[in-house]
């Protein structure tokens, strides 16, 4: 179990910087608010 837990730990991270990447691709053009970055 405490493998499992470790892996989806490590998954939910890696697809946090997939959605990061997207934002960062997204928010290119006009800045992101500091709060609403500090939100996500």
């Amino acid at each position: 179990k405490k493998k499992r837990e470790k892996k989806e730990k490590k998954e939910k991270k890696e697809k946090k910087v997939e959605e990061e990447k997207k934002v960062e691709e997204k928010k290119e053009p006009e800045p992101v608010p500091e709060k609403k970055k500090f939100d996500m």
